[in-house]
């Protein structure tokens, strides 16, 4: 799956539930639902090992997905947009290097 560039920032941008990334992402809820966001994210990055948990100050959701020693990560201000951010860096081979 290939992942138009703009999204990245604009999923980076979010603070909340957005219908218009949930239309460009082509899946209803994906920024509201961790559930929904964990299966879009596992069917984009199938082989991908997934996990997700608060930063260690316990505060920000964070997500990171690493295969073949590749890995992204991303923090934020909920745990789908921290989902979708990371598998956003995956598709779009943004792997912080």
């Amino acid at each position: 799956m290939m992942l138009d560039q703009t999204l990245l920032p604009r999923l980076e941008a979010a603070t909340g539930p957005d219908a218009a990334l949930d239309a460009a992402l082509q899946c209803d809820h994906v920024t509201a639902s961790a559930e929904v966001a964990r299966g879009w994210a596992a069917a984009a990055l199938p082989g991908w090992h997934a996990h997700v948990g608060f930063d260690a100050s316990g505060v920000m959701p964070y997500a990171a997905f690493s295969r073949d020693g590749r890995h992204v990560e991303a923090t934020a201000p909920t745990v789908p947009l921290a989902i979708l951010q990371a598998a956003a860096k995956a598709l779009t081979g943004d792997l912080g290097e």
